[in-house]
């Protein structure tokens, strides 16, 4: 008997713990990211017909088709831009950091936790990403506009700017199609 509600317990706390976990969608917002939108490669690339953008379908350090290998990986915003240095993937070698406006079209605005077509990018941490876009202004008057930069909080998604050599924060890279 004891092992029977040893059993039930814990699965009702896998259960719990996945549903709390889940992404929430809200009806009474537009769905502007619907599936249609993005084409996917079946090479880890996913392609926004929209915006014309090729993206990686994974976050950096994450790969596999469900993008639930490997440990995804943080940086600073400087690491970010360098981490795109000589990288080749899916037959491309021009990706890039996307610039803020670009990093925002992944934005699904009317779902949270995470932001995004979980249908094309899945297991995106609900969590902070680096755009290449520095800030043109500093939040206090006593830091320079050079260590600022743009990302994007994909919990919400929502923009803002960070700091760039402290914070350490996501990345996906993207590439123009046409």
């Amino acid at each position: 008997m004891k092992k029977i509600i040893l059993f039930l317990t814990i699965n009702l706390i896998f259960l719990a713990n996945n549903y709390l976990l889940a992404q929430t969608c809200e009806n009474y917002v537009p769905n502007k990211w619907p599936n249609s939108r993005y084409t996917d490669h079946s090479n880890g690339t996913v392609t926004d017909n929209q915006t014309k953008l090729m993206w990686k379908k994974c976050a950096e350090g994450l790969s596999g088709n469900d993008c639930n290998e490997g440990t995804g990986s943080t940086y600073n915003w400087t690491q970010a831009l360098q981490s795109v240095n000589s990288h080749s993937f899916a037959s491309h070698d021009d990706w890039r950091l996307p610039n803020i406006k670009e990093l925002s079209s992944l934005a699904a605005r009317h779902c949270y936790d995470p932001s995004i077509n979980l249908s094309f990018f899945p297991n995106t941490p609900a969590n902070y990403f680096w755009s290449s876009s520095p800030s043109v202004s500093a939040p206090f008057n006593n830091f320079s506009l050079h260590e600022w930069a743009w990302r994007l909080n994909f919990e919400f998604g929502s923009a803002y700017y960070d700091e760039r050599n402290i914070s350490n924060y996501y990345v996906r890279l993207v590439r123009s199609v046409e």
